[in-house]
């Protein structure tokens, strides 16, 4: 098994603490509104006690998503890790993978037309690629400079 973290860009990390500390501002709220409003009656429980299950999902997420956000490599498969979801594809359907040089992109392509870009530091290309291509060979690299194949 191969694994390798996410990197994030800056402003995804900005966002991604902006929403960790609003929600967990949001949990304590919610769970002193609970507290203090005990006493209103049954409506107003349910209310607090459902906003305090929604607001805690949202910090466990983006918790998650923090440090669980990777790439694994296991049992002829690439997993992609987004927290809590993952997401389960055959290397066997990566047909190419392409780094554009000038804007230093790792991209995958698979056989049913669809492609992604591989969100990994610059330094892990050259392991990740040959990872992949441990489990499946036939995977084509190559290395492009963009606008390369563009006619004058």
């Amino acid at each position: 098994m191969k694994s390798f973290r996410f990197k994030y860009s800056s402003s995804v990390w900005v966002l991604l603490f902006l929403v960790l500390i609003l929600s967990v501002a949001g949990v304590l709220w919610n769970v002193f509104n609970l507290i203090e409003y005990s006493w209103a009656g049954t409506f107003k429980i349910v209310v607090y006690t459902l906003l305090i299950i929604m607001t805690g999902a949202l910090t466990v997420l983006v918790l998650s998503l923090m440090v669980y956000g990777k790439y694994v490599i296991k049992d002829n498969c690439l997993y992609t890790c987004f927290g809590v979801f993952k997401n389960k594809t055959p290397i066997k359907e990566i047909i190419q993978i392409t780094h554009f040089k000038k804007s230093d992109k790792l991209v995958m392509y698979f056989n049913d037309n669809k492609y992604t870009v591989v969100v990994i530091a610059k330094e892990n290309y050259e392991q990740f690629v040959l990872a992949v291509r441990e489990v499946n060979p036939s995977v084509i690299y190559n290395a492009k400079i963009d606008g390369e194949d563009t006619p004058y």
